[in-house]
């Protein structure tokens, strides 16, 4: 099925792509031509091509001319290419493979410069991403109907054994559903949960890399994890969210937790930490469900929140910081600062959850609090915003490193060695200075120091 669709590159060719095309059939394909067609922004594009009727040793000559090279992927028939001045995109030859485990790199890939571009096409995932447009004709490759189901805003798997092949390819469909608005085909659907189980085979890496995308990517990432709810997915990568649908909340919240979560996560800010925070905030109440005095309570269900979301970051092989973060926004996701509390108990909030983390806390609790209907939390936010600002704005000192006196200090009024107590005693002067930080000046600590050093 190749026709000319009248699809506008919407630039001029480069010279090393019109030098190309002299000696090989150059393509864009797959996710590019997708968003091409979708009519995304051509700088927010990310490039991928195809060369065919040419050998590798011929194509990187040619590339040589025109910037650098990285044969890292040589052994699949991809070169990493940046010309001068842009970004790296991939090129590769046209090319058959399947899966042969949960790994990256876990697939039997045959590379040659005589297969069809269609045949290249068919290899993938879904008909979406099986377009390839030659960047000398304009003429649209579209073997399986890519186009015709873009339209049509249906994702369709490209063959019966897709998922079978790279289960990955289950998830990757839920997050190009919630990205691109697309309902699944009846036939994927099946397919999907036939073979759901075989998700669990697919390493934590891909896994998290494909859960990044949906949060980060996608208006609303809870199209695609009620969609693998719905499918039995998300009971193999997210058992501690998927146990959560059904378990009823109190009259603060008119839904589940589980769909509570989910309408949270899409209102926060497209931040990975912010979205995983507004995602897992709420995780640990099962566990914590009681009543007391004819109410529904949830007692200390962030502290058990907290850690389980660190469980599950750290399964996902996420980086430490970015769990570090997580996790401490959804220990104090549950503060309410209010007018009855004194500048000194500000003061020491914001010294015990960072003045780093006091936006973002800001921004998780106002999409907690819209999830639920609460339709005040955004002037409250303001007003809590406002406080917290005037009061940094003075000479605050908000942990150690801001006090006017250091270690050293400490080690020279009392006369101790530098270890523990040095430590301890710098956070007792975090909390005179929280209390009155008019007090933080060196001869202010100095002198509280050789009263205490007289105490001894």
């Amino acid at each position: 099925m190749n026709r000319e669709y009248g699809i506008s590159l919407r630039r001029d060719l480069r010279e090393w792509e019109r030098a190309l095309l002299e000696s090989c059939d150059l393509y864009l394909v797959g996710g590019t031509v997708r968003d091409m067609l979708r009519g995304a922004p051509v700088d927010s594009i990310d490039e991928d091509y195809l060369a065919a009727g040419v050998a590798l040793e011929d194509l990187t000559r040619t590339l040589e001319r025109f910037g650098a090279l990285n044969l890292v992927g040589r052994s699949f028939g991809v070169i990493k290419f940046a010309a001068a001045g842009a970004r790296t995109v991939d090129i590769s030859l046209p090319r058959t493979e399947f899966s042969t485990g949960p790994g990256h790199r876990d697939f039997d890939v045959r590379f040659d410069p005589a297969l069809p571009v269609e045949r290249d096409l068919e290899r993938r995932d879904f008909t979406i991403n099986s377009m390839a447009y030659h960047l000398g004709t304009g003429v649209l490759v579209d073997p399986l109907g890519g186009r015709e189901d873009l339209d049509r805003g249906l994702l369709r798997v490209n063959r019966d054994d897709s998922f079978r092949e790279d289960p990955l390819r289950m998830l990757r469909g839920a997050q190009f559903m919630a990205r691109f608005g697309l309902a699944v085909e009846e036939g994927t659907r099946a397919c999907m949960l036939r073979d759901r189980a075989l998700v669990a085979t697919v390493s934590a890496e891909r896994v998290r890399d494909e859960i990044t995308k949906l949060l980060v990517l996608s208006p609303r990432p809870s199209t695609g994890l009620l969609f693998m709810h719905d499918e039995r997915i998300l009971e193999i990568i997210l058992p501690e969210l998927d146990r959560t649908y059904g378990e009823t909340q109190n009259e603060y919240h008119p839904d589940d937790v589980f769909m509570h979560s989910l309408r949270s996560c899409d209102l926060a800010p497209a931040d990975l930490a912010l979205r995983w925070s507004a995602l897992l905030h709420d995780v640990g109440k099962k566990d914590r469900k009681q009543v007391v005095e004819g109410r529904t309570v949830f007692y200390r269900h962030e502290r058990d929140s907290a850690r389980m979301a660190a469980e599950i970051l750290g399964r996902l092989r996420y980086p430490r910081e970015l769990e570090t973060r997580v996790v401490n926004l959804i220990e104090h996701h549950m503060f309410n600062i209010t007018g009855e509390w004194s500048d000194a108990a500000v003061r020491r909030f914001v010294a015990r959850v960072g003045r780093e983390n006091v936006a973002d806390l800001l921004a998780l609790r106002e999409a907690d609090g819209r999830s639920r209907g609460d339709d005040a939390v955004t002037a409250e936010n303001e007003r809590i915003r406002e406080r917290i600002r005037r009061i940094a704005e003075s000479d605050v000192a908000f942990k150690i490193s801001d006090l006017a006196v250091g270690g050293r200090d400490v080690i020279a009024a009392l006369g101790i060695e530098a270890g523990p107590d040095v430590g301890e005693v710098l956070k007792d002067l975090l909390e005179v200075v929280l209390d009155d930080p008019r007090r933080n000046t060196r001869e202010e600590l100095l002198s509280i120091l050789e009263k205490r050093g007289k105490k001894k």
